[in-house]
């Protein structure tokens, strides 16, 4: 693995991307960022509960876990 391969690697996230309508791996707050304008949304969703849309990105919203505490 070359030097540039390795530095991105610790990069990567490593929870999956959930789109609406997926159901929560997990318990958990879940993460939306909204690209550079906006400040990112996170929801609080159950295991098992579908995940929403974020306001104004409609089917576009792509959420991510994290370990925040909202």
């Amino acid at each position: 693995m070359t030097e540039l391969e390795e530095i991105l690697a610790r990069y990567r996230p490593y929870s999956p991307v959930l789109k609406p309508g997926d159901k929560a791996p997990f318990s958990g707050t879940y993460m939306c960022d909204r690209g550079t304008m906006l400040p990112p949304v996170s929801a609080q969703v159950s295991k098992g509960e579908e995940m929403p849309e974020a306001e104004g990105l409609g089917e576009h919203t792509r959420w991510r876990q994290t370990n925040a505490q909202s």
